[in-house]
This record gives C-alpha cells, sequence and structure tokens, in this order.
C-alpha cells in the first residue's frame, strides 16, 4: 500500500481503545459506593419510616445502573483521552460524570417501579461514588494503570517547543521518545511531494508516535494530515497556535471579528496590575510577619548556632524597573567558604549548586524548608518585591533574558511564582526565563490566588529545594 492508499478516506479506522482495568476499577468502586449508602441510610441509625429496604434491591439497583455510569463516564473520555492526558484534566472531568451518571440512577429508580427511591440514599452514593473513584483513579495513577505517552513528535522550534519538552519531560520521564522538527525539516523530510499527506501519516505510523504537537502555521497538507490523525484516534494531536505569540499574553475570543486574537499588554496595564498587587502585598505581608513570627525567631537561632557570622544574608538584586535592592534572607552558608573551579564552572552555568560545601547543616534545613526566606516579607512590605512575582535575579542575569529584560523589569521580583510551584531549582535556567515572561504576560489575580494555594504543597514536597 502506498502512501496516497494509506490516507485513503475507505480505510478501515479501528475505534479508540478502552481501558478495560478502568472500567473494572469504576465497577468495584461504585459496588462500594453503593454498600457504603446502604450501610449509612439503613444500619447508622437514620429513621426509615418506610422499612429497611433489602440489600438485594440496591444490588439490582447497582446492576441496572452500572451501564449507564459506564456509558456517561466513556462520554467524558475517561477510559481513553482523559487518560492519556494529566491527572488534573482526568479528574477534572469525574465530579460532572459522577453528577450526571447519579442523576441516571435516581431516574432509572423513579422509571422502574422495583427499585429504591430512597433520597437520603442518592445522596449518600453520589458523595461515596465521587471520593472512591477519585482515589481509586489517583492509586491507578500510581500504580501505571494510564496509557503513558510514548513518542512524541514536536512540529516547531523556538522557546515554547523547549518549554513544551521540558514539561512533558518532567511529567513523563524517561517514558518519553522526542522527535523534534523544525519547520525546515518538515518541509524537507514530509512534505517534497503531491502524496504529503500520506507521506506524513506513514511516517507517524513507522515511528510509533503517540502524541502530536504542532507549534507551526500549518500549510494546507499539514492541516489535512493532522486532522486525519486525529479523526482515527491513533495519535494524539494539539495544536498551539501562534508559536512563540503566546508569550504575549492569553489567547481572547473577539466577539468583534469572531477569532481567537492575542493583544500585549501595555506599560499602561502593567501600571495598574503593579497597584492592585501593591494593595494586596501589604496587607498579605503584614499579616504574615505576625503569624509566622515563631518561625522567624527558630530560623534566626539556628543561623546564629550554626557558624559565627550575621543572621541575615544581604544580596544585590534587580526590583522594579531594575532599580537595585538588597534582598533578604537567613544566612545558610559559611562566611569566607571557597569553591573548586569545578564548582565555580558548574555554579556559573546553573547558579546553583545541588550539593554545595559552603552550605551549614542548619542551612540545608532552611532552604529545604524554605524558611531561609521568610525575611523576603520584610522586602514585600517595603514595596522592593511581590508575594507572587518573577525570580528576584542579579544585574548579571538581565543579559540572558535577552530581548525579554525590559519586561521582566515590569514587574516586581516575588516571594513565590511559577518557577517555584513548577519545580525551583529543578527547572532548567531556560525555562525559568519562559516561566517568569508568561507569568508577566498573562497575569490575572486568578494566576496570583492559583500560585499562592500551589506553593505550600511546593514547600511542603521539597522539589528541586537545595
Amino acid at each position: 500500500m502506498d502512501a496516497h492508499e494509506e490516507q485513503s478516506p475507505n480505510r478501515r479506522i479501528e475505534p479508540q481503545p478502552f481501558s478495560i482495568p478502568h472500567l473494572v476499577l469504576d465497577a468495584i468502586c461504585l459496588l462500594l459506593a453503593f454498600g457504603i449508602a446502604y450501610f449509612l441510610r439503613f444500619r447508622s441509625g437514620i429513621p426509615a419510616p418506610l422499612g429497611v429496604v433489602p440489600w438485594t434491591g440496591y444490588l439490582a439497583f447497582y446492576a441496572v445502573s452500572l451501564p449507564f455510569w459506564w456509558l456517561i463516564f466513556g462520554y467524558h473520555g475517561l477510559y481513553f483521552a482523559r487518560l492519556r492526558e494529566g491527572i488534573r484534566a482526568e479528574f477534572s472531568r469525574i465530579p460532572s460524570a459522577v453528577g450526571l451518571a447519579s442523576i441516571a440512577s435516581i431516574t432509572l429508580s423513579y422509571l422502574i417501579r422495583d427499585l429504591p427511591t430512597s433520597r437520603f440514599t442518592f445522596l449518600f452514593i453520589f458523595i461515596a461514588a465521587l471520593i472512591l473513584i477519585l482515589l481509586g483513579r489517583y492509586f491507578a495513577r500510581i500504580l501505571g494503570m494510564r496509557r503513558g505517552i510514548a513518542t512524541v513528535l514536536i512540529l516547531g522550534a523556538g522557546p515554547v517547543a523547549d518549554v513544551l519538552m521540558s514539561r512533558i519531560r518532567r511529567r513523563f520521564g524517561a517514558r518519553t521518545r522526542f522527535i523534534h522538527m523544525s519547520a525546515d525539516d518538515v518541509a524537507i523530510k514530509l512534505f517534497t511531494s503531491q502524496r504529503a499527506p500520506g507521506k506524513f501519516l506513514q511516517f507517524v505510523r513507522e515511528k510509533s508516535v503517540t502524541d502530536v504537537f504542532c507549534l507551526l502555521t500549518p500549510s494546507p497538507e499539514l492541516w489535512e494530515a493532522l486532522f486525519v490523525l486525529g479523526y482515527e484516534g491513533e495519535v494524539r494531536v494539539r495544536h498551539i497556535p501562534a508559536g512563540e505569540g503566546l508569550l504575549f499574553g492569553g489567547v481572547r475570543y473577539s466577539p468583534e471579528f469572531g477569532f481567537p486574537q492575542i493583544t500585549p499588554k501595555s506599560l499602561s496595564d502593567f501600571a495598574a496590575i503593579q497597584r492592585v498587587k501593591r494593595v494586596a502585598d501589604v496587607i498579605v505581608s503584614a499579616f504574615a510577619l505576625v503569624i509566622l513570627s515563631p518561625l522567624f525567631g527558630l530560623g534566626a537561632l539556628l543561623v546564629w548556632l550554626s557558624s559565627p557570622g550575621p543572621v541575615f544574608f544581604r544580596h544585590e538584586r534587580l526590583g522594579l524597573d531594575g532599580t537595585p535592592f538588597y534582598v533578604l534572607k537567613f544566612r545558610t552558608m559559611r562566611r569566607y567558604a571557597k569553591l573548586t573551579p569545578e564548582q565555580e564552572a558548574e555554579f556559573k552555568r546553573h547558579m546553583k549548586l545541588k550539593r554545595d560545601p559552603r552550605v551549614t547543616p542548619a542551612g540545608t534545613f532552611l532552604r529545604k524548608t524554605s524558611i531561609d526566606e521568610l525575611p523576603q516579607l520584610i522586602n514585600v512590605l517595603r514595596g522592593e518585591m511581590s508575594l507572587v512575582g518573577p525570580r528576584p535575579i542579579v544585574p548579571d542575569e538581565l543579559e540572558k533574558y535577552g530581548q525579554w529584560g525590559r519586561i521582566f523589569l515590569s514587574f516586581p521580583p516575588g516571594l513565590t511564582g511559577l518557577w517555584q510551584v513548577s519545580g525551583r531549582s529543578d527547572v532548567s535556567y531556560r525555562e525559568r526565563i519562559d516561566l517568569d515572561v508568561y507569568y508577566i504576560t498573562n497575569w490575572s489575580p486568578a494566576l496570583d490566588f492559583a500560585i499562592l494555594i500551589r506553593t505550600p504543597g511546593a514547600l511542603l514536597s521539597r522539589k528541586g529545594a537545595y
């Protein structure tokens, strides 16, 4: 079969495979939910004016309802599509799926007279099923029941492609194999004949590609090939429009023209954002300084006992509009300690050492728990920093930001930020820059709130803290 025949519309399309283990898992969780609901309703002391319904009636109710639960869960992609995404994409669909399935069960109970109709039981089934299915899906992820990404094809190059690969690799680890092609690679290797869509499909199948991310503006031939891939369900296809333009700001739907559009923020926008953030910074930092004062005392004591020298470490960083200021931290290093030439070279490359010989044992604890950064609340109260923002950088780092330097300096540096909740020191330097630029150009109160909510979890996990 040649390339043209391979993309023929008469080609038999295989149905998207279901995950049988997840079908069984949900059936078990739902059976437990029905059992718990029955016990709570009829065996926990809640009055039953109409009498106790036999357990066999609820078993029949479960058997009749189960196919509808499977059908609704399948409609939500919980047996195929969502299993190939992150846990958030899967879990975001479960509450609505459980809600609709519960409504279907209630409807069945009123259509079939022999089925139970206890309202309390319906409520208990919904709550128990939601909790148990979420827990079951979580442990299924841990046990590796989901279909992981095996081979990822990325069409397009640039910062967005680099960040994308880094995030996919961090989420799926060594199981991921990348095929990365720039616009020229695609044109040369895949679109050199009139049968380009067929050649592209053949290439994807030969390489066992499971996911395609397109960052290019697709040609008609590429659109056709991507459509066929996505339609047949063999490969999950994602098109990220505008490529690097996504870093300029969020994509918004325009009711005026009927198309998605990207509008970069202006200096006046940044000025308004700063005023909003400043109000929140003053209120929250003043409150936090009072509440966290015991930790301040603990941090100061540990530093004082660890080695001779001042309690606080002051280091020059760049603030809003490039104004230098001194960031405050609890001192975590020995004074006058030096690095070997090899360590010095590694530090210059990554601006961080995983095993820094200058750090004291108390300093290691303070860094891992981020107690060393608590004095920066004083910087926030002074207006030199913000609760959420880009990383505070030293003057020598600014040149690494290139064209983004001016945008970077339009925001005060943050006590926490996307860089911290995305892996801290485990995030590459290139990705730290991209995360900072993304945060600034896509800022919203909701984004700040989401980062603040995720920060305690990032601190407790200690991932990337050294």
